[in-house]
């Protein structure tokens, strides 16, 4: 190779590293730029979640304040409403409605009336307990020609009980209730009460109650 040669070549060698050297210090410098860049985008994020903290920590104290407030404000007025009220001269459970009443007055002129049997048998049956099946145009009518009702059908022997008495049932708890004679079935000082469930009828299985009857 040539002096001339060679010297070109020395030449373009210079001028390349002179170009490398030039295009990393550019790399370096936008590096150090996009660093710069993302430190402080980093920073104003920081900033801004701190305030949005801040904002909601001071909004869930000022909620509670006004809870609390409010609480407060109800229990005074209900303080306030509980002393202003007068005291009721008469016990709230003595109370009794006219209706009620009226209802007790016709049960107690009824049962003065009517006639008792003490130790009467009850017991319970359903339209299923009979010779009546589901389908038979007769299944769930009484001797009478009524249909079965709960709480209200009882079948009677009618040489005890004339046919659409009423009766008067005392359960052991108390309670009377009041049935209407429009079944047979039973024989002597016996009373058997409709109930639409066979569990219920097996539960109160046979008791002895007291038994009032009045022929209408």
């Amino acid at each position: 190779m040539s002096q001339k040669a060679e010297k070109y070549a020395r030449s373009m060698e210079r001028r390349m590293t002179e170009l490398e050297d030039r295009f990393f210090a550019a790399v370096h410098t936008n590096q150090l730029r996009d660093a710069t860049d993302y430190a402080a985008a980093n920073r104003k994020a920081r900033g801004r979640a701190r305030q949005a903290e801040n904002t909601a920590r001071k909004w869930r104290c000022c909620t509670w304040l006004a809870v609390i407030a409010l609480m407060l404000c109800a229990a005074l007025c209900l303080t306030i409403k509980a002393k202003a009220q007068p005291e009721l001269p008469v016990v709230v459970d003595e109370l009794v409605e006219p209706e009620d009443f009226e209802n007790q007055k016709i049960e107690t002129a009824l049962l003065a009336k009517a006639n008792v049997i003490e130790g009467c048998t009850v017991t319970w049956y359903t339209a299923d307990t009979g010779d009546k099946k589901p389908g038979d145009p007769a299944y769930g009518i009484t001797r009478s020609g009524m249909p079965v009702v709960e709480h209200l059908t009882c079948a009677v022997d009618p040489d005890v009980i004339p046919l659409y008495s009423d009766v008067f049932v005392q359960y052991v708890d108390g309670t009377i209730e009041q049935l209407w004679a429009t079944d047979t079935g039973v024989r002597g000082n016996s009373l058997d009460i409709y109930t639409p469930d066979y569990d219920y009828a097996i539960q109160c299985g046979r008791q002895s109650l007291t038994v009032w009857w009045v022929e209408t």
